[in-house]
């Protein structure tokens, strides 16, 4: 029986304070926006590497052609270059057993406007040794045609997605 000159609050005992929570596990949302975070990191940087590559690509062929251009290369080294060009943007099977018209006709498929003229003259040129000479214009037909590549496949692959 307490006693009535003590005081209730006497007895109480002192508040326990909780522990500090731990950081360990996170909450979801964390976890979410780590996945998140990863995803995006990833993805860019498969990206660069892509971009990286394609300009790699474009520039060692550039820089090939203005090689080509200074030596006075003929034609037949001019054709080798695109013949190269093509071959590190199609699969090699596609590319590789052209030939001729069926060359020609893939050239143009993938270019803008007309690379080397016409189809009989483009065959004279590859295949008659007289006339091998290589004029400025054809360096800088090959020169767009490079340039214009990547955007002609892609164009060329919507249009065969929109034919589907």
């Amino acid at each position: 029986m307490p006693l009535n000159n003590q005081n209730p609050l006497a007895q109480l005992h002192d508040i326990i304070t909780p522990s500090a929570p731990s950081f360990w596990p996170p909450a979801p949302l964390y976890w979410l926006l780590l996945i998140i975070s990863i995803v995006l990191i990833t993805g860019a940087i498969y990206l660069y590497k892509r971009v990286k590559s394609e300009r790699q690509k474009y520039q060692m062929a550039l820089s090939k052609l203005q090689q080509l251009k200074d030596e006075g290369a003929d034609f037949i080294a001019l054709n080798k270059l695109v013949k190269g060009v093509a071959l590190l943007y199609f699969p090699r099977q596609q590319v590789a057993s052209l030939h001729g018209e069926q060359w020609f006709d893939f050239l143009h498929t993938y270019s803008e406007r007309p690379l080397f003229g016409s189809k009989p003259l483009f065959l004279q040129r590859l295949y008659n040794n007289r006339d091998q000479s290589c004029a400025s214009d054809d360096f800088e037909q090959v020169k767009i045609w490079i340039k214009k590549l990547p955007q002609q496949i892609k164009k060329q692959q919507k249009e065969c997605k929109n034919n589907v």
